[in-house]
């Protein structure tokens, strides 16, 4: 060797000699791991660890003001992309998201392209492993949160792929799920999962991220890539918004359901497959195998005579593995495009009419009092409205389309205005101008449809004409004594108990139409004792309510909610104030500390029939 050479030349000599003799000894390479050969993949990192960061600001601006409840999660999502900031906040989280993971797949790739599983880098190609694992679960449990029909559909799809596993299926999926629906509690666990458990394991998992992001690239590199991540996010997010459609429901058919782009080979290949034995063999057979050849590679490597001989396998893997995601990908979107649906589905009038019914019932009879889920249904119908712009039945003139787009532009407005407003009057004037855009288009098209609900909880005409002071006789009050109930019910009985009696008080009212034997007063008086009995229950509800000053508050609400229905004058006065009762039950079922087995009750059901 000359003098000339430096102590890097003598250090890959040297190497180069060792390496040479373990090969003919059949021994695995030495491979020096040098951060100055990768400066690629440290600058990959560095982006990953931009978007992280961006994820980690947008959604911790969200959560600030998000509402993890079936009632407000889809509407609490509007709200806060209402402002430009927000708008942009929110957008930029997803496609931050939807960034992320073709960052963190590309990266596991651009690995297993370079051969950096080897040993001594076995640890960084585990933590990228473990990076897409964790981003995949950041999309699964954050998909539900916006809780509109493409979330709740899809999450519920996958939710019974889970329940397809082997053995554990059914209570893997009633764990997750936290019932026997997708409600509260799922969206509870899925946000406590999305915004507490999997950030807490991203922090830890940055920190050694950071180390992999070590090179000899200048500080300008670094901060010229984590400026480029951040700059294309925040552009795209002001150009394109994130999706957010109506709220959601099972009880409606929702055939557009798909899932994200980097679930749609998995959709394919089981929509090929038949179920059964294929199923399984999709969803948890081929997927926890590649799992577990990736997991190996480092010891396949370790082990083998010519660790070499690998490289080019594996690059064609590489490249055959990418080439069959995007084949997979996108049969079920030119399929789509074919059929007209997913993503291409085109709404006819018809259909947009079908899904506003619904809706319109549900905002009840103008004369009533708004339902408290008015802004929710409002802004469905302002989307629906939106959907109408446009689209246009088969026979109409130019005259007819024109006036067709100003009764939509008019109908979006009016549910826009409901959907903030405040006061009874102002929601009633608000739901009449609604009703009137309904009237005005079904005319102007001379068609004959009812757009006004029967009155369920308001009274026909004005009974403020009622000669008693008050609806209930308080001097036949006092006397009633209560009818006797067994001392070992349960309070899941007691509850039943006191619905029922709450229910037949709605019916002396005329409000529904439901079989009574017994006097209003009578009713009133057992529904004050089944409350009292059921406040003595504390001690077999430990496990549900943890808390016994919550459950005394409780009790106390549905007391004083009793107390004043007592005192209603008119039977308008008693629906309202039987809501009241009502809405303090559903308040206590929905804030159990135990979710396992949530109460899913509303006061809504007590208007249905017998």
């Amino acid at each position: 060797m000359s003098g000339m050479e430096t102590t890097s030349q003598i250090e890959s000599e040297l190497l180069a000699e060792v390496n040479q003799e373990l090969e003919r000894r059949g021994t695995s390479m030495i491979v020096r791991k040098d951060a100055d050969d990768d400066t690629l993949g440290a600058l990959v990192v560095t982006a990953i660890l931009a978007v992280l960061a961006i994820l980690a600001g947008t959604g911790i601006a969200m959560g600030l003001l998000y509402t993890p409840t079936v009632e407000d999660a889809n509407a609490s999502t509007a709200w806060f992309g209402l402002t430009l900031v927000g708008a942009i906040t929110r957008n930029a989280h997803y496609h931050a998201a939807n960034l992320l993971v073709l960052l963190s797949a590309s990266y596991l790739g651009y690995l297993c392209w370079r051969g950096l599983f080897r040993r001594p880098g076995q640890w960084r190609w585990w933590r990228a492993m473990l990076l897409l694992g964790l981003v995949l679960a950041f999309g699964l449990t954050g998909q539900l949160l916006p809780f509109d029909q493409l979330a709740l559909h899809g999450t519920d799809i996958r939710l019974g792929y889970l329940a397809q596993a082997p053995v554990v299926g059914p209570a893997l999926r009633d764990l997750v799920q936290g019932g026997e629906s997708i409600g509260t509690a799922t969206l509870a666990r899925f946000f406590g999962m999305h915004a507490i458990l999997l950030p807490a394991l991203a922090i830890i998992l940055a920190r050694a991220l950071w180390r992999d992001a070590d090179s000899n690239a200048g500080a300008g590199a670094y901060v010229g890539v984590a400026g480029a991540v951040v700059v294309l996010v925040f552009a795209v997010a002001f150009f394109w918004h994130a999706p957010l459609g109506l709220q959601g429901n099972l009880s409606e058919v929702y055939a557009e359901a798909r899932p994200e782009w980097y679930a749609l080979p998995l959709y394919a290949l089981l929509k090929l497959a038949p179920p059964g034995p294929a199923h399984l063999l999709v969803l948890f057979a081929l997927p926890l195998l590649g799992v577990v050849v990736l997991f190996a590679l480092p010891f396949v490597e370790t082990v083998g005579d010519r660790p070499a001989r690998l490289r080019k396998p594996l690059q064609i893997g590489v490249i055959a593995a990418g080439a069959v995601f995007l084949i997979f990908a996108l049969l079920p979107v030119f399929q789509d495009m074919s059929d007209n649906a997913g993503w291409f589905t085109r709404y006819t009038p018809e259909d947009i009419m079908t899904a506003m019914g619904p809706r319109n019932d549900g905002l009840r009879n103008s004369a009533e009092p708004a339902p408290t889920d008015t802004h929710v249904l409002a802004r469905d119908l302002e989307l629906l409205h939106q959907r109408l712009l446009g689209v246009y039945p088969e026979v109409i003139d130019d005259a007819g389309r024109a006036k067709w787009d100003e009764l939509a532009g008019k109908g979006a407005e009016a549910a826009r205005l409901l959907r903030f407003a405040g006061s009874g009057d102002e929601q009633m004037k608000l739901r009449d101008e609604l009703r009137q855009v309904c009237v005005d288009c079904h005319e102007y098209f001379e068609e004959d449809i009812r757009v006004d609900p029967v009155p369920r909880l308001a009274i026909a005409g004005d009974d403020s004409g009622d000669e008693r002071p008050f609806f209930f006789d308080q001097q036949v009050l006092n006397p009633v004594t209560p009818t006797e109930l067994d001392p070992k019910l349960s309070t899941k009985k007691l509850m039943d108990q006191l619905k029922w009696r709450l229910g037949e008080i709605l019916a002396h009212a005329g409000i529904t139409e439901r079989n009574t034997t017994r006097s209003p007063e009578q009713n009133l008086v057992d529904l004050r004792y089944a409350t009292t009995r059921a406040g003595a229950k504390w001690d077999s509800n430990k496990g549900s309510w943890f808390d016994e000053k919550k459950w005394d508050d409780w009790i106390a609400d549905l007391r004083r909610a009793t107390d004043e229905l007592a005192l209603a004058r008119t039977p308008t006065e008693v629906a309202a104030r039987a809501r009241e009762v009502g809405k303090t039950c559903e308040a206590c079922h929905d804030g159990g500390d135990d979710l396992d087995e949530p109460i899913e009750w509303r006061f809504e059901s007590l208007l249905q029939p017998d």
